[in-house]
């Protein structure tokens, strides 16, 4: 059976691009670029240490210093550096969700980051996932981070992203008797200024999901 490999962030991209873009989406999939440098890496790990630290933003006016003094030597590292201040001075107004603020949460390693969702193999990989006692019952959440300046997430856009965070955690650990809690998945959206989670995720959105994967693996059929 053929396998049809997308990251959740190209597959909540892909109903929105044009043909020849959704073409171009499938053959960065079937030829990957191995030395492709990923934006706003700086940023992005100072925000997950900051959730990981249950909001404490040390990490987040440490990587705004770091990235002030830093000097760039191409408009690339011009304009990720201009952004990752950007994202992180944005993060800062955001804070956290009440939900994460209201438990004792602590860091847990996730095996698997992929989610197989209609035959399409879509690559998660939330950068937090967390556990935390409430009631007596150990329970799951996990956030997906997103920094975009030209392409922030619209609401079922993240809607998708914290779902398939939900699932995916689903299947890891509610095998064990951990209850993974859809209001503690999380699509988290720097340059949206939004923090949705999957909780009263309704049919619609799981319709949308399934038609995004079937044309995905018709484009990679056909590819």
């Amino acid at each position: 059976m053929r396998d049809y490999p997308i990251s959740i962030n190209q597959l909540v991209n892909f109903p929105y691009s044009t043909e020849n873009g959704k073409r171009r989406i499938i053959a960065q999939q079937l030829e990957p670029d191995r030395f492709r440098i990923s934006w706003y890496q700086l940023s992005k790990a100072r925000v997950k240490k900051s959730v990981e630290l249950k909001g404490d933003l040390q990490p987040v006016y440490d990587g705004i210093k770091t990235l002030m003094v830093r000097k760039p030597t191409s408009k690339r590292q011009e304009t990720d550096r201009r952004v990752s201040i950007e994202a992180l001075e944005r993060f800062v107004d955001m804070g956290l969700p009440k939900v994460l603020l209201n438990i004792n949460y602590s860091k847990i390693k996730l095996s698997n980051k992929c989610l197989t969702f209609a035959g399409v193999d879509i690559i998660v990989a939330p950068e937090i996932v967390v556990e935390a006692l409430i009631g007596g019952k150990r329970v799951v959440g996990g956030i997906k981070i997103h920094i975009s300046k030209g392409s922030p997430f619209d609401f079922k856009q993240s809607k998708i992203v914290a779902y398939t965070v939900f699932k995916l955690l689903e299947n890891e650990f509610s095998s064990n008797g951990t209850e993974v809690l859809p209001e503690l998945c999380f699509c988290l959206d720097i340059f949206a200024g939004k923090i949705i989670s999957a909780q009263n995720t309704d049919s619609s959105i799981l319709m949308e999901l399934e038609k995004i994967c079937e044309e995905i693996k018709a484009l990679y059929n056909a590819a």
